[in-house]
């Protein structure tokens, strides 16, 4: 018996909103997945990043939303030089670091990328928040909070 997209992201606790035009988006999850069921290629984009996978089942689609990115060089961004004008932007809006909340200035303050570079994130302005050096380094090119949303 075939399982519909509906009844296996229900089982997982996932939202199906449908975009129009064969574009389904999975939402709830750690990840947010644009899947293009009606396509060709059956493709899948994880929002903040730059990897198309294709040929993908709903059942695969379904556990995308809970996969953390392989590291993969290939579909690495690359990185912008000269953050300290978005640092500035974000300070005003929110001046704490967005993983352990410690106040920060623009001198102690770094930009990290939420979905690392290494593993397929963009550089732009939605993938990036404030974060204190410590926070910065420890994460790497790690993801532990997705693994923490996962268990």
């Amino acid at each position: 018996m075939k399982r519909t997209l509906q009844e296996l992201a229900a089982e997982r606790g996932l939202a199906v909103v449908d975009r129009g035009n064969g574009h389904i988006q999975l939402t709830g999850g750690p990840l947010l997945v644009n899947y293009y069921p009606l396509s060709k290629r059956r493709s899948i984009y994880i929002a903040g990043t730059t990897r198309r996978y294709e040929h993908m089942t709903p059942e695969k689609a379904v556990a995308m939303c809970f996969d953390i990115p392989a590291n993969r060089r290939e579909f690495q961004a690359q990185r912008k030089k000269g953050y300290r004008p978005l640092r500035k932007k974000l300070i005003a809006k929110d001046p704490f670091c967005h993983w352990c909340r410690i106040g920060l200035t623009l001198d102690t303050s770094t930009a990290d990328h939420v979905i690392p570079l290494y593993r397929g994130g963009l550089d732009n302005t939605n993938n990036i928040v404030l974060a204190c050096e410590p926070c910065n380094n420890k994460r790497g090119h790690d993801m532990p909070e997705l693994q923490e949303a996962i268990r």
